[in-house]
């Protein structure tokens, strides 16, 4: 078995694309797998499954999946083919547009994560909240040292 038969398997080609999302560079990755840069990058050319794993990095991989959140989030239009075989044994396409409601929990995951401050579960204590609840703490600390 040849040194890349593996990587250019499912499994590696997995591998590879979870590396490459979480920030390796192609370089990194060549050196992982035990071969270089250049014999990695004309695998790719001539490998359109490791040519796609290797294409998005983590930067890009994030700025796709937030896109889909909020889009997600807001709810879409989407089209969609319809294939039905009539009785004389054509196929008739037809192309329908279905809306996708907007994601309730795609809204408040983004919400959560983009304005925390409004929109975390628990509300921020303002700072003369926060310093009455350590008085008081510390209060019962000393009365508990002075019994």
């Amino acid at each position: 078995m040849a040194k890349t038969d593996f990587w250019l398997a499912r499994g590696g080609l997995l591998l590879i694309a979870s590396w490459r999302r979480n920030g390796a560079s192609v370089g990194k990755i060549a050196e992982k797998i035990g071969i270089s840069a250049k014999k990695l990058e004309r695998l790719g050319k001539n490998n359109p499954r490791l040519s796609e794993a290797l294409m998005y990095d983590r930067e890009q991989t994030d700025a796709m999946v937030e896109e889909a959140l909020l889009k997600k989030a807001l709810g879409f239009f989407a089209s969609e083919e319809k294939r039905v075989l009539k009785a004389n044994g054509q196929e008739e396409v037809t192309t329908v547009s279905k809306e996708v409601p907007p994601d309730i929990t795609a809204a408040a995951v983004w919400l959560k994560n983009r304005c925390p401050q409004k929109w975390r579960d628990k509300p921020a204590e303002n700072d003369n909240e926060v310093f009455r609840r350590l008085e008081k703490i510390m209060g019962d600390i000393d009365a508990e040292a002075d019994r």
